[in-house]
């Protein structure tokens, strides 16, 4: 009888292993600016992602602009869900195309209404952000951020929203967005953006911007199909610029995460790895 429950409570204990190492590795595509049906980007972009082996598996995060020249369902449905709607797990943030459609209605017919958090495994998070909203809507959006902040005890979290804080394109920095960013530096372990049409890994900023090791790293992929914008200037010593239609993948595995950029050929075109950012 003790042999048996020493053997039941050893494969409990690996039953219960395998559930968490298998919770904790978790893959994630990140693009944006999508959706130009005078373009082919999205389908090579798409077809990219389908290439990759666990494709399938993968959450697929978008950060914004999912269809020009305005994202109507009708534009939607025409420019974009034929590439990326056959995704199992997918979210999105609206940026300035798609809450140009009487403040995002196409948008909200296909994702729900941001701000919103979405658990992607035991300790990682996403929170899912407006950054079109001004005045009494903005100020609500803050104060739900501030109380994710406040109660994340020790998840890892990722920050999406559309305009980029710091970007080196065409747009570039962008000091309205400080009032997200301030929130979630150092806070958010990741930060995605898109808005300027090109891909961009941004090292790891202070709330100021200042290079720091407790900083949050953000991620420009706003080339995710639409007309390529060409980069201005490296502005903040980020390890890569590219002006190519591709996408970002990012593993996760535990508290650990390795991203790689690869083109529509498969390429790989920046690569790099870091860890959940606790504070």
């Amino acid at each position: 009888m003790r042999r048996l429950c020493i053997l039941l409570v050893v494969c409990l204990w690996r039953v219960a292993a395998a559930e968490t190492s298998a919770d904790a590795r978790i893959t994630v595509f990140a693009i944006g600016d999508t959706g130009d049906c005078s373009l082919d980007g999205s389908r090579v972009v798409s077809a990219a992602m389908r290439a990759q082996p666990d494709w399938q598996q993968a959450w697929l995060i978008e950060a914004g602009d999912l269809a020009y020249p305005t994202a109507t369902r009708a534009r939607l449905d025409q420019c974009h869900e034929p590439y990326f709607g056959m995704f199992m797990h997918r979210l999105a943030v609206p940026g300035n195309h798609d809450f140009n459609d009487h403040g995002g209605r196409g948008f909200r017919s296909l994702f729900p209404a941001v701000p919103r958090a979405v658990k992607l495994s035991g300790a990682w998070r996403v929170w899912l952000l407006d950054s079109n909203l001004t005045g009494k809507a903005a100020a609500r959006q803050l104060r739900w951020l501030d109380g994710q902040v406040a109660r994340r005890d020790d998840a890892c979290i990722i920050a999406v929203w559309h305009h980029p804080r710091w970007s080196s394109g065409w747009h570039g920095d962008d000091e309205a967005m400080a009032s997200l960013w301030q929130p979630v530096a150092g806070v958010a372990s990741i930060a995605l953006n898109g808005h300027d049409h090109h891909y961009e890994a941004v090292p790891p900023l202070d709330a100021t911007g200042q290079p720091s090791s407790g900083g949050t790293r953000s991620f420009v992929v706003g080339n995710g199909g639409a007309t390529l914008y060409p980069a201005v200037s490296n502005r903040h010593n980020s390890k890569t610029v590219s002006g190519r239609w591709g996408f970002l993948r990012i593993d996760i595995d535990g508290r650990h995460y390795a991203w790689r950029e690869i083109s529509t050929a498969g390429e790989t075109l920046d690569a790099g790895e870091g860890d959940c950012q606790l504070r």
